[in-house]
């Protein structure tokens, strides 16, 4: 048997149908071509059954629960009656929606074929019709790609059975990590190219271009799952948004949220943004010049990270002209924890911790409350201090030491003395007497 078809019969979706199917294997095979045709309409018809009975037993499709249970009343009307497979086929197509129109058209036509070989025809020199090897082998794989090898949910009307499995688990996972093995189980591991880049572009415009109500309560569960389909198929994903640009360029750009999820997707993969349209960028760009948040995620408009983290110093912090009690200092900006952990994130990742200490050093001495350099203390210099250079320790002492809200806080005295240690090592033993403010 070719490779194609042994590969693919592998992927065979129910048990019950891949053992059948191994008949029709042998037949074909052993050149019984009228055979394999009987029987993969055979197996055809079983696969739908079995489909149909695990979309009601598993799923609780209530239209899949309808036909089996129309199908077995016709049955006992007419128990030696055919006519309920082509029932079963009709229903499987325009009301379980079980079945795309060409796969719908692949059955018709292997039924033809199926009358053709199984039947006697009186007024032909060749009473039984033989098909040949190669309208047996693409019938096979039309069966198998377009039905046998399909999950059941992804037979039918794929996105909407899957929309609607992901807002009814919305809750149910306490992170995403739990959520991504759920989806690989269910339903990734059965994805192929073209159903992942079907989802993906249904999913980004339910997420980043409607605005419904439904597309609201739901935009955070789904940009998660957005999120964990790009990361499993980035190869696949990156070339369809490259061939697709003016379907993913076409966003709602009023919403602060869907804005939000933009940055942060870019966030995550920046090489994703220059495929994006030009007045899509530009769009992107205005908004996030006129929102802090989105400008601390937005490293991807910059040559480079460390260019960024300059960029960030320039724009959130500035020198008072005229001292006022004191401070020399003060914030336009002053970032939160999730801030801050993003850019240690992709400074890490894009070698530029140093610079990245250069920043939270900065943020703590532009303190222009006490209360903010507390907590710029608690969360740019606690965890990170025993990892500053030399030079970087004695910035962050000179300019600390220099600023009244570094130095005459409520916690002031209690934050520096866990510098003392590392500042001894890296500066000296004098350090306490040279800058008293601080200890």
């Amino acid at each position: 048997m070719e490779k194609s078809l042994v590969k693919l019969a592998e992927g065979i979706y129910h048990q019950k149908t891949k053992e059948y199917f191994k008949e029709v294997i042998s037949s074909y095979e052993n050149k019984n071509y009228r055979s394999a045709v009987v029987m993969l309409y055979t197996v055809v018809i079983c696969d739908l059954i079995f489909k149909l009975n695990d979309l009601k037993d598993i799923h609780n499709d209530k239209k899949a629960k309808k036909i089996l249970e129309d199908l077995e009343a016709d049955k006992e009307v007419n128990p030696v009656s055919p006519d309920w497979e082509n029932t079963l086929i009709e229903k499987a197509f325009k009301e379980a929606k079980l079945l795309e129109n060409d796969v719908y058209t692949h059955i018709t036509t292997l039924k033809r074929y199926r009358n053709l070989s199984g039947h006697p025809v009186l007024n032909s020199l060749e009473i039984l019709y033989r098909p040949n090897k190669e309208i047996v082998q693409s019938l096979m794989i039309n069966m198998l790609e377009g039905l046998l090898t399909k999950h059941p949910l992804f037979t039918k009307n794929v996105f909407v059975p899957f929309m609607m499995e992901i807002e009814r688990i919305k809750n149910d996972f306490s992170t995403e990590e739990r959520l991504e093995i759920y989806l690989e189980s269910k339903f990734l591991v059965h994805f192929n190219k073209e159903l992942v880049e079907y989802i993906f572009k249904h999913l980004w415009k339910s997420i980043f271009k409607n605005n419904g109500e439904k597309e609201r309560v739901n935009r955070n569960v789904n940009y998660k799952v957005l999120l964990i389909i790009y990361r499993r198929f980035e190869e696949i994903l990156f070339e369809f948004i490259k061939k697709e640009t003016t379907h993913f360029s076409n966003i709602l750009d009023e919403n602060g949220l869907i804005l939000e999820n933009l940055v942060d997707f870019l966030a995550e993969y920046p090489n994703v943004y220059p495929l994006l349209k030009e007045h899509t960028r530009q769009i992107l760009t205005n908004r996030i010049i006129a929102d802090k948040k989105l400008t601390v995620k937005s490293y991807f408009l910059a040559d480079s990270v460390k260019e960024h983290l300059a960029k960030l110093n320039k724009e959130f912090h500035s020198t008072n002209e005229y001292l006022f009690y004191n401070q020399p200092n003060s914030h336009n900006y002053i970032m939160s924890e999730q801030d801050i952990e993003f850019l240690f994130r992709i400074c890490k990742k894009n070698d530029a911790l140093a610079e990245f200490y250069d920043l939270m050093i900065s943020h703590y001495y532009h303190s222009g409350h006490y209360s903010t350099a507390d907590r710029t203390f608690y969360f740019c210099i606690r965890p990170y201090f025993k990892e500053f250079s030399k030079d970087q320790f004695e910035l962050l002492l000179n300019e600390a030491n220099s600023n009244h809200q570094c130095y005459a806080g409520r916690d002031a005295r209690v934050n520096h003395k866990m510098l003392l240690e590392v500042g001894k090592r890296l500066l000296g033993n004098d350090i306490e007497g040279k800058y008293k403010n601080l200890f």
